[in-house]
């Protein structure tokens, strides 16, 4: 087997695969967000979270969780975090009083134009290898991408079924037994 040559960084066979490099830009991307955002108690989607309620205030959880690329549950327990932070409030929907409709407090507000400012300078750490018109190549080329296989953009998509699922939906093979883990639990009696 050759040893990888790591002087490149990644290792030339995984060039000519787009989802091995953006996988490896996200690590790098989730890195720089962490270190910045940490202090604030915030992680990258929530700042788009913020971001989005500023843009269009008054929308409900599925709307933001959708405009964001996150499930709603997801989005419901960040929104529920930042109202107890005292960073988001919530009002019952005027066209639908079965949703609640979010909007930014003053310190929501405050809070999104400091971690906004702080993601901005991540950006700007990340291209920085690249010239400005790169950097404005790249942005417009991954959003090309993006925007062209969103209908596949699902949250939690690629992850791995929970095993119990992954036992139901493929019998094992004739003559192989399970594994420990894998063998029926007893039935209970009544």
């Amino acid at each position: 087997m050759r040893e990888p040559n790591l002087d490149l960084g990644v290792p030339t066979v995984h060039r000519s695969f787009p989802q091995h490099l953006v996988r490896r830009l996200w690590q790098i991307a989730a890195t720089f967000q962490s270190e910045v955002l940490a202090p604030h108690d915030v992680v990258s989607w929530q700042v788009a979270l913020l971001t989005q309620i500023h843009e269009t205030p008054g929308k409900d959880r599925n709307w933001l969780a959708s405009a964001i690329g996150i499930d709603a549950t997801s989005a419901g327990q960040a929104l529920a975090a930042f109202e107890a932070r005292g960073l988001v409030a919530r009002a019952t929907n005027p066209r639908d009083r079965r949703c609640n409709a979010f909007t930014l407090t003053p310190a929501g507000e405050a809070l999104r134009i400091e971690v906004v400012g702080l993601t901005s300078g991540v950006a700007r750490r990340m291209l920085s290898p690249l010239t400005e018109v790169e950097g404005e190549t790249l942005l417009r080329l991954l959003a090309r991408l993006v925007d062209a296989h969103e209908v596949h953009a699902r949250p939690g998509a690629g992850r791995r079924a929970p095993r119990r699922a992954r036992k139901a939906a493929a019998p094992l093979p004739a003559g192989v037994a399970p594994e420990a883990g894998d063998r029926p639990s007893p039935p209970r009696s009544a």
